[in-house]
């Protein structure tokens, strides 16, 4: 490697101080690039760059000199590879400044780098076997304690850094680097660990969130299929509808412009007759002998009688139009009415755990232990009285308190022939949203004025749906799984509780219990802010 670095010396101008390019030689014997001793002559007297002799002949191509490049760039250019030069490369601290290796390793003792050659020396050292070699570092001053030059080899942990061995005497629990580096190294491999925990965990999450959205997805695509097939039953109803309508009248058209061109031919015939005899009077009428005008005089036909009035009756029938539109109407609400099965599907997941609040319960009132069953005991239950309990034979209020959000729950009211169900607003002054059934079998709900439900069958299993950020109550037949009735703009102003209301029990009739069904509880998003009472 040392005779390499040799020729490479005698190998570069001396003007641009790169290797030789298409070599010259003056007459004194100095060599350079043609193009950089041309630039030299232009600019300056014709002298040479290196001896200021004149040139008295034309500079002439180093065959010699030439033929070494080729060889030089043939078999040493791979060499070229060793030597420093890209960004970011450590240079050897040993090497030639007119040709420096790069470095392979740096010592953290000596504070240099070497390249392979000179690493070779200082590992064949004795002295400097012990030293410690690493990957070249650039800026090896750093390691090196900036008050006293010396390498730092120590920690101190009660300052938090690194330091020679002449700062122990103002230093406080100092151990060795290598020490230090095993105790960080083992916090360290605790939090790669931690961290690849906590990346797992959340790889976790993301698949089960990823997981969520496919289903949420699915569940919107298959309710968004069935809002668009339901609505094209309608469509097609009013489509229907609307041909029913149009069919007489494109018919009554049809027998209209039948009739209009019949009349017209007629008419047109009449006027062509009249013509030829208006022209076979004005050939009578100059006739100079009397007696042969009045033997060919022709009589005037009588004036054209004809009804010329068009017979189509244009107007709809006002029959047809009412009944069909109570068909269509029908028709359309049989199909939203379908609507109802995705509604009902989506409330499920707002389902809370109601439970019966014996507090409340008037005393006839009887409340199973788990807080799901009331019936009408028929006599007076020993129960404590409390300030909210009610005196109105039957009712009873139940938990949580609904504050915010939306909730939903099922109520069996099974065979009962009286029963009231909602919820009604706590405070000084109760309000009620509820749907009531009376003793002779009606339906109705409690608004003002009050209103009269027709239900097509008897609920069994009453759904109430409440979400206060809309201001609605809501309620549902869960086995026909249709809809009853929704209050809406409901004044919500403080907590809500759910209302039952089982009414009189007159000697055994009205018995049957007030249920709390349970929920599927899969599919169950809470939402909203909930308490206990």
């Amino acid at each position: 490697m040392a005779t390499a670095v040799d020729i490479c010396r005698h190998l570069h101008c001396p003007i641009c101080k790169n290797l030789l390019a298409e070599p010259v030689s003056t007459s004194c014997g100095h060599t350079f690039c043609k193009r950089c001793l041309d630039q030299h002559i232009s600019l300056s007297d014709t002298q040479c760059a290196l001896c200021q002799e004149p040139i008295s002949t034309k500079p002439s191509v180093n065959a010699a000199l030439e033929a070494l490049l080729r060889e030089f760039h043939q078999t040493q250019l791979s060499i070229l590879s060793l030597f420093t030069g890209e960004r970011g490369e450590v240079p050897c601290d040993l090497c030639d400044e007119s040709l420096t290796f790069r470095a392979v390793k740096s010592c953290l003792i000596c504070q240099m780098s070497y390249c392979e050659h000179h690493l070779k020396q200082h590992q064949s050292t004795a002295r400097l076997k012990g030293h410690k070699l690493v990957s070249p570092v650039e800026r090896l001053d750093q390691r090196a304690c900036s008050v006293h030059g010396r390498p730092l080899e120590l920690y101190c942990r009660q300052d938090e850094r690194c330091i020679c061995a002449l700062c122990v005497k103002t230093a406080g629990d100092v151990t060795s680097v290598e020490t230090e580096r095993e105790r960080r190294q083992a916090v360290q491999q605790n939090t790669i660990e931690q961290l690849e925990k906590m990346i797992g965990q959340r790889q976790d999450k993301l698949k089960e969130l990823q997981e969520t959205a496919t289903n949420c997805q699915a569940v919107i695509e298959r309710e968004q299929q069935e809002i668009k097939q339901v609505f094209a039953a309608v469509m097609e109803t009013v489509r229907r509808a609307e041909g029913a309508l149009l069919a007489p009248l494109e018919i009554g058209r049809r027998c209209l412009e039948k009739e209009m061109e019949e009349k017209t031919q007629h008419i047109r015939k009449e006027i062509i007759k009249y013509k030829e005899i208006i022209n076979s009077l004005n050939a009578t009428k100059n006739e100079e002998d009397d007696i042969l005008y009045l033997q060919n005089y022709l009589c005037v036909p009588a004036e054209l009688k004809d009804d010329w009035a068009v017979s189509i009756d244009t107007e709809l029938n006002f029959g047809t139009m009412r009944i069909l539109k109570a068909a269509v109407l029908a028709q359309i609400e049989s199909s939203l009415e379908e609507l109802c099965t995705v509604e009902i599907q989506r409330i499920h997941k707002f389902s809370v755990d109601v439970l019966l609040n014996a507090e409340t319960a008037h005393p006839c009132l009887e409340v199973s232990p788990d807080g799901k069953t009331v019936r009408d005991a028929g006599e007076t239950q020993e129960i404590p009285g409390c300030p909210t309990q009610f005196v109105r034979v039957g009712e009873i209020l139940g938990t949580p308190q609904i504050r915010s959000g939306r909730a939903f729950w099922i109520v069996e009211v099974g065979q009962k022939t009286g029963w009231e169900l909602g919820v009604v607003r706590e405070g000084a002054k109760r309000v009620y949203w509820a749907i009531v059934l009376c003793a002779q079998g009606i339906y109705g709900v409690f608004e003002d004025p009050q209103v009269q439900l027709q239900l097509s069958s008897k609920p069994q299993k009453v759904g109430v749906f409440v979400d206060c950020e809309e201001a609605l109550v809501s309620f549902y037949d869960m086995e026909a799984s249709s809809h009853i009735y929704t209050f809406t703009k409901c004044s919500f102003n403080e907590a809500i509780r759910p209302y039952f209301n089982l009414h009189h029990n007159s000697n055994g009739k009205n018995s049957a219990p007030m249920v709390i069904c349970s929920v599927n509880q899969t599919d169950i998003c809470m939402r909203g802010v909930w308490s206990k009472a």
